[in-house]
């Protein structure tokens, strides 16, 4: 690698991060900007599904998603390591197949749990 292509990718880098960490900051001074700053006493309570809060609380965390988010944060590392795996597996087959293994046998016990978690019909009543 020349020295011109290493500084082309660290700036291509840096203009990168830049622009990122700057759209940020516009969108974080464009919320001040535009959102109310009166308090109201509506603003602290608790919605579901933009709903007004009505009777009992079922609890401080809102559960009935998290199951769908175990999901899906398991479900998307296996996809991304199994095309990663195809990439690297004609070349170190057997160490590539054992790390894949590994990172399935890792990833297996919370997709499971959120599988049969989220077929719990209980966490969506609201008695």
């Amino acid at each position: 690698m020349s020295a011109t292509a290493g500084w082309t990718v660290f700036l291509t880098f840096v203009v990168g991060l830049a622009i990122g960490v700057g759209l940020g900051i516009i969108g974080l001074l464009l919320g001040k900007l535009v959102s109310p700053s009166k308090e109201l006493p509506k603003k602290r309570e608790r919605y579901e599904c933009a709903n007004p809060p009505k009777g009992r609380a079922r609890g401080w965390f809102m559960m009935q998603y998290y199951p769908y988010l175990i999901i899906f944060l398991t479900i998307e590392p296996i996809m991304i390591f199994s095309f990663l795996f195809l990439l690297g597996a004609h070349v170190h087959t057997l160490f590539v197949s054992a790390l894949f293994a590994a990172i399935l046998g890792v990833l297996i016990p919370p997709l499971i749990f959120g599988l049969s978690s989220a077929r719990r019909l209980e966490l969506w009543s609201a008695d």
